[in-house]
């Protein structure tokens, strides 16, 4: 059966859908998951019922990487739609592409057609969804498009336990770092914070150092002085200063968080520390981990100081304190 549509949730609770519905496929990546099944329309009477979802996108085409010009333009000689257009991916996955630089690829091959890309005021979207090796591909017009469940988000931003459990959770490890390793925020000047938001490390940094650059495309939920929201993902975001400290706590595949790390290895001081999360895949942690060992391995500047399982990760999380030499 092939997919129908990708499920959106909130990290944590993909058991909690899976329990729910049969058809819920698990991926290796947090907070979204798959349907499959033989009728959308069948699945999307059943899923009204969840509490949990927070989006449904759905798919029309899906297939290997090296596939999704073609894929892309067969939907459009299908479909054929009228007007302007944009072109939107989402990755997820560690590749030798940004998501940019896909959307600009696609675009220009839509333009052959004879169609006019419009960023803002576009007739339909080609929406690209890629879990590391896979694509998923769909023409989205004002009649057929991704399904927010807007009360669904409602709900948990009212329940308190909800709202406040990925900032608190957050601080949680970070204070539990500075209580393990209290040598590595002495005297900090300027700490680069990467995949920042909602600002739970944010917060806590700027308690502990002069300035904190906070990384990410999202709004924070904290406001200091000494906080600068570079509100751009990390691939974009640029950085003159020199770092003392650099932290990882982003949500993506292990190595390619990891590699938004190397991006600003220049600006970090000699003797420098790096705190990075590694979120592993479902019960592929031990995998991920030697994964990112072996890769961190053969770089010349970096050497590795410890790999911890704090009280306040989850069971496919660790923590890699690292440093940086000559």
């Amino acid at each position: 059966m092939k997919t129908l549509a990708l499920i959106t949730t909130k990290p944590g609770f993909e058991d909690r859908l899976k329990k729910e519905f049969s058809f819920i496929k698990y991926t290796p990546f947090r907070g979204i998951l798959k349907v499959k099944g033989e009728s959308l329309e069948e699945i999307l009477e059943e899923i009204k019922k969840s509490k949990y979802i927070f989006k449904l996108i759905p798919i029309e085409r899906e297939g290997s990487l090296e596939d999704i010009e073609n894929l892309t333009l067969s939907l459009i000689e299908e479909k054929k739609p009228r007007g302007s257009f944009v072109v939107r991916c989402n990755r997820r996955g560690r590749h030798s592409f940004t998501s940019e630089e896909l959307e600009r690829t696609l675009g220009e091959k839509i333009r052959e057609l004879g169609y006019k890309v419009s960023l803002k005021n576009f007739d339909f979207k080609v929406n690209v969804e890629i879990l590391q090796d896979k694509a998923y591909i769909s023409l989205f017009t004002k009649d057929f498009k991704e399904i927010v469940f807007e009360e669904n988000i409602r709900r948990m931003e009212r329940i308190n336990k909800y709202k406040e459990r990925p900032i608190s959770r957050a601080e949680n490890k970070i204070r539990e770092l500075i209580d393990k390793f209290p040598h590595i925020f002495k005297d900090l000047n300027v700490v680069l914070d990467i995949g920042s938001a909602p600002g739970g490390w944010a917060k806590v940094l700027s308690e502990m150092s002069k300035k904190v650059y906070a990384v990410d495309p999202a709004e924070l939920k904290v406001k200091r002085e000494n906080i600068v929201h570079i509100k751009k993902r990390a691939e974009e975001a640029k950085i003159e200063e020199t770092l003392d400290l650099i932290t990882n706590d982003t949500n993506l595949y292990p190595l390619e968080s990891f590699s938004l790390i190397e991006r600003f290895l220049k600006n970090l001081k000699n003797n420098g520390y790096i705190i990075y999360t590694l979120k592993g895949e479902r019960g592929k942690v031990k995998d991920n981990l030697r994964e990112v060992l072996s890769y961190i391995d053969k770089l010349e500047n970096i050497k590795l100081e410890k790999v911890v399982k704090l009280k306040s990760n989850t069971r496919w999380e660790r923590t890699l304190i690292l440093r940086k030499v000559g």
